[in-house]
């Protein structure tokens, strides 16, 4: 019995030897693989908890970062505003001195007043009337500036103020020649109608009474049958509007 089952055994190795021994080493890939997998994943996951620790202390110092520059703006902020609120009240101080300033300023122009004199000696032959229109002709209307006062052509024309020569000039058929003055207040003398030949020029200073020119037949629109000869007199604000000369003037009537 044993020689038959020690046949049976030898003949079942020889038969079936190259498949137990293939098993066997299955078992030992498997058993290999399978530690080699646990070992594996457990560095991986010891990886990953690292990784996770460093990724929260990244985060730490982000967090206390973004913190201390929300500390620091506020700050800024405050250093900014600080200096904005001085630079407003330092403008604030210069622009009340500059209003005090333009109001002296202002106050010394007003009280600057001049007084006028009448240029020549004549009656006051059309009263003011601008800017309502003025009948100089059969069915013809015209808006007529300043007063007329009555003169022979020849009579002499004085300056009404001391001032400056503003301005010489043609100013054609309307009012003729033309000297206007400008004085200390900002107001303007202006003579119309005035001969060719003047006595002064753009730019001379002139003083009260001195002669500028003497009256002429220069405004040629005006009918001496309806006018006569006359002096054309304006007196014109520093806002360069005509105001009326009555306002400043007595003429004889």
């Amino acid at each position: 019995m044993d020689k038959n089952f020690k046949q049976k055994l030898k003949d079942l190795m020889s038969r079936d030897g190259f498949y137990i021994a293939l098993f066997l080493c299955l078992c030992v890939v498997v058993t290999v693989g399978t530690f080699s997998y646990k070992k594996f994943s457990a560095q991986n996951q010891a990886n990953k908890i690292q990784e996770t620790s460093e990724d929260d202390s990244y985060n730490t110092d982000d967090n206390n970062e973004v913190a201390n520059a929300n500390n620091q703006i506020p700050n800024a902020e405050r250093v900014e505003n600080s200096v904005t609120n001085e630079e407003s009240k330092n403008n604030n101080k210069e622009d009340k001195q500059q209003n005090k300033d333009s109001n002296k300023s202002t106050v010394v122009s007003t009280n600057n007043s001049v007084n006028f004199v009448v240029p020549l000696n004549g009656v006051e032959s059309r009263n003011y009337t601008y800017p309502k229109p003025v009948q100089v002709g059969e069915n013809v209307f015209r808006t007529i500036k300043g007063v007329n006062l009555e003169a022979k052509i020849g009579t002499e024309v004085k300056a009404a103020a001391d001032g400056v020569v503003d301005l010489v000039e043609n100013s054609g058929v309307e009012e003729g020649i033309v000297v206007e003055i400008k004085h200390a207040n900002g107001l303007k003398t202006r003579y119309g109608n005035l001969d060719e030949n003047t006595s002064v020029k753009q730019g001379d200073k002139v003083t009260a009474n001195q002669v500028i020119g003497k009256v002429g037949d220069t405004a040629k629109v005006y009918s001496s049958d309806v006018f006569g000869e006359f002096l054309n007199l304006q007196v014109i604000n520093a806002n360069g509007e005509q105001v009326n000369p009555e306002s400043y003037f007595t003429f004889s009537k």
